[in-house]
């Protein structure tokens, strides 16, 4: 037997109901159903319904034994034991284990979430996660109610100095039908180093606001919270085509060579020499690099173009610059807007120059 059930089965030894039991139960059940609602059809399985019924007729001791000088103590030893439950899951084991983030609450503190990772799509270079959130009952989630800050950062917390680099969004997926405070999230990064298969990474959210880049933000919760997993690329199809000093496109005013271009599903990253333009002009010119995709059927894929009327396949991405040397390298790490099927890649245009695909063994 334990402690809680001890405790319990010594409370409960000379206690007598009064004759409004019943109806203070049935209205105390009734309260609960209905403000927590998702929190029960969550909660009860096979497992919980004893733990939730011992839940349950403590608080209905906690507002109808007020005769006892036990009262106190009872209340106390609820919150601990409730608190301690919800910190282990339904099997004992650390939430954590199960891509689940759930922080205490604290007095002067709004109520918190609970996030699930649900899926994760991740290729050499970018990450994809479906996020699940659920609020407490008086938050409805829309689409502009989104997190004041977030991030991705190597390791298993949140490091300020461990941080992924690149470009990185957070948009709404869905909300439910049957209960507006669950949503899913769909939370992206694009990213440039290398990361080490099976190290740790961690994203983290800050302070659920609605309008959070408006005039007026509205704080809806304050908190931080974090979901760890492991990078293990789920994304195994990629094109990778070697450049060389015989393949060169036009660059601005002069000329570029290509180093390699990797293609994945889900984007595109094409690296450069670009040392023959002026250095100090880098961060002031327009640098873009125009590419398009020859498809198997005989069309073309316009990912990114000099022209403001065309619309690239891409919905988000990065440009950086490194130098090696007296080498500058210019590297475009762009996310397509869809999946594509690399199979139907026959070909790509950098600006002027057709690079056949092939792949590498």
């Amino acid at each position: 037997m334990n402690k809680f059930d001890k405790k319990m089965k010594e409370l409960f030894k000379n206690i007598e109901a009064p004759a409004s039991y019943d109806e203070k139960v049935d209205k105390i059940l009734l309260d609960i159903m209905k403000k927590d609602e998702t929190i029960l059809e969550k909660k009860t399985n096979s497992r919980l319904i004893p733990r939730i019924a011992i839940c349950l007729l403590c608080i209905v001791c906690a507002v109808s034994l007020y005769t006892l000088d036990v009262h106190a103590d009872l209340f106390s030893f609820f919150k601990e034991t409730i608190l301690d439950f919800l910190g282990r899951g339904s099997s004992g084991e650390d939430i954590s284990d199960m891509g689940v983030e759930s922080e205490k609450l604290s007095v002067d503190s709004k109520p918190d979430l609970m996030m699930e990772l649900q899926e994760t799509v991740i290729d050499s270079h970018s990450i994809y996660l479906l996020v699940k959130i659920t609020a407490p009952s008086n938050i409805q989630f829309e689409e502009n109610v989104l997190f004041d800050y977030f991030c991705f950062c190597k390791g298993a917390n949140y490091n300020v100095n461990q941080l992924l680099g690149g470009s990185l969004s957070c948009e709404l997926l869905e909300v439910s039908e049957q209960y507006p405070n669950i949503a899913t999230y769909v939370v992206s990064k694009v990213f440039d180093e290398t990361l080490e298969e099976g190290s740790e990474v961690t994203v983290c959210f800050k302070d659920l606001t609605r309008d959070p880049y408006s005039s007026d933000p509205e704080l809806l919760i304050n908190g931080l919270w974090s979901l760890t997993f492991p990078y293990s690329p789920t994304v195994t199809d990629h094109i990778e085509l070697e450049g060389g000093p015989d393949m060169v496109f036009s660059y601005i005013n002069t000329t570029a060579e290509l180093i390699g271009i990797e293609i994945s599903p889900v984007g595109i990253l094409v690296r450069a020499d670009v040392s023959n333009f002026p250095q100090d002009e880098l961060g002031v010119s327009d640098t873009t690099i125009a590419i398009r995709l020859k498809m198997i059927d005989g069309s073309e894929l316009i990912v990114v173009s000099h022209d403001p009327e065309e619309t690239g396949y891409i919905q988000g991405g990065s440009v950086s610059f490194s130098e090696e040397g007296e080498k500058t390298y210019q590297q475009d790490n762009l996310e397509f807007s869809g999946m594509i099927n690399i199979a139907k890649v026959v070909g790509v245009y950098i600006e002027d120059l057709y690079v056949p695909v092939h792949e590498v063994e």
